[in-house]
């Protein structure tokens, strides 16, 4: 009795065992599954097409491949990929870029991950994929701007070397060696000016980086361009025309002199030069990642103009006639100007001394009966102050006349009368803009072009030399604010600088 007792307990703990055990192991299956299942679905559709192949026990660790989050394909062995990476660096780039690695362009990255269910391997495809999609990229220095530009270099050395002739393209072999070693600057003892500061406004950080090799800046000139011209510049020539000049194909191109210069370096030596009718020069805008501000000091010689000629009455002499008592006599002064400018651009101008070398002589006249006379003296003033001739005299085909413009206020400033006389015309046309014409009475005229609006004294009213007549504009034809200045005797054009003194 107690035999069949034991038997009968042993038999139900061991269908207990076995109820236990197969309950476990199918537990253990659906969990198995569900993982599987559940790393299926969290696998998106890819470029290279991968079925699922077999559930795992023990999750596998693979490689998802992606650009720009979309998922090229998983990867089986990564190290068979950087196999195939060493390959193309060793038969493709190891020449032009030793002790260099290959690796992937920024938009592709990988993220690994543990996995219930295997799936197809198609590692060579995949990595054929990368390849002919150009996606693999070269371990280079790589240059980023704080105003958020960046490129990728071969050489940091071209770099500097470019950056360096780009800034020397703003200042002069001579000045650049002591500002950039913070040496002082002797003051000017002639007339002439010189580069007394000069700062660049942005910064640069050197890392290292990957990028594809049409990314990739080569060379110095490569570089060169970049730094002058920007990314994916529109690049614009220009054909010299007869009588052309290099500041007036400057002008034309909205280019500075220097500018213009420095990227025709194989044609232009000089910038007085006469370049040959039918040669082509590139033109092209600039836009720079670098801010470069200069400031120049510049030492010249200015007219001073004697205050305005006295009248007195004298009874011995009839009605209308005159006699010069004291003949009028310009004089001359030394002004030194500190000169900003913002890639060869003028910004800002201001006087910081000055010394009368010989003063004016203010003109005594008698006359018979003293009136406000509307004749021109004769002697003509620049019609706007602390100036520069931006367009002489024919600086290109056509231009009988000199444009002035402000060092001051980007080119903007009031314009003059350069002697006395009244408005005959005050009017516009699509040429010339708002423009002005001042009758002197003595067979002189002076024209003013391109006001910002109609001239300030209407027509037929009396100014004196200096007085204000109206403000620089854009209207008309005109790349740039100025103020087109012409001098015309008996109705002939005249040379303005033999009137003015440029």
């Amino acid at each position: 009795m107690k035999k069949r007792q034991a038997l009968h307990i042993i038999a139900i703990t061991i269908s207990l065992v076995i109820s236990v055990f197969f309950g476990y192991f199918t537990q253990r299956q659906s969990i198995s599954k569900d993982l599987s299942v559940l790393a299926e679905v969290e696998i998106p559709e890819s470029i290279i097409a991968q079925r699922p192949t077999t559930s795992l026990t023990n999750p596998v660790k693979r490689y998802k491949l992606f650009n720009k989050n979309e998922l090229i394909g998983i990867v089986h062995d990564y190290n068979f990929i950087e196999v195939l990476l060493n390959e193309v660096y060793v038969n493709e780039y190891s020449k032009e870029f030793p002790d260099a690695k290959l690796g992937f362009i920024d938009d592709l990255y990988v993220v690994d991950f543990l996995s219930y269910r295997d799936y197809e391997d198609k590692d060579q495809e995949i990595f054929d994929y990368i390849y002919k999609e150009e996606l693999i990229a070269i371990s280079v220095p790589k240059v980023e701007f704080s105003n958020g530009a960046t490129i990728f270099v071969k050489n940091i050395s071209d770099f500097n070397a470019a950056r360096e002739t780009f800034i020397k393209s703003y200042v002069s072999n001579k000045s650049y060696e002591k500002l950039k070693n913070n040496k002082k600057v002797d003051p000017l003892k002639s007339y002439g000016e010189q580069e007394i500061d000069l700062k660049i406004e942005e910064s640069i950080v050197f890392s290292e980086g990957y990028a594809s090799i049409d990314k990739i800046y080569l060379d110095e000139t490569q570089i060169l361009n970049f730094l002058s011209f920007g990314n994916n510049p529109e690049m614009k020539s220009y054909t010299v025309q007869e009588f052309d000049m290099i500041e007036g194909i400057a002008v034309l191109n909205r280019l500075t002199v220097n500018q213009l210069v420095s990227i025709n370096t194989d044609t232009i030596k000089d910038k007085q030069q006469i370049i040959k009718p039918g040669t082509n020069l590139n033109v092209t805008a600039f836009n720079s990642p670098f801010n470069v501000f200069v400031t120049k000091e510049r030492l010249v010689e200015e007219i001073v103009h004697p205050e305005e000629v006295i009248y007195q009455k004298d009874p011995t002499l009839r009605e209308g006639l005159t006699r010069v008592e004291v003949k009028e006599a310009v004089g001359y002064r030394d002004v030194t100007y500190e000169d900003r400018y913002l890639n060869d651009e003028s910004i800002d101008s201001k006087e910081v001394r000055s010394k009368i070398t010989k003063p004016p002589v203010r003109g005594v006249v008698k006359v018979g009966t003293y009136v406000e006379p509307r004749i021109g003296s004769g002697s003509f003033a620049w019609p706007m102050r602390n100036a520069r001739i931006m367009c002489g005299w024919y600086c290109y085909a056509g231009h009988a006349a000199v444009d002035i413009t402000s060092r001051s206020n980007r080119g903007y400033g009031p314009i003059y009368a350069s002697d006395r006389g009244y408005i005959e015309t005050n009017s516009f046309t699509s040429s010339t803009g708002y423009y002005m014409v001042i009758n002197h009475n003595n067979g002189f005229k002076t024209y003013y072009y391109h006001l910002n609006a109609p001239g300030i004294v209407p027509r037929g009213v009396t100014v004196a030399k200096g007085d204000q007549i109206g403000y620089v504009g854009m209207t008309g034809r005109t790349t740039a604010p100025h103020v087109h200045f012409e001098i015309r005797y008996n109705g002939v054009k005249q040379h303005p600088c033999r009137y003015i003194g440029c």
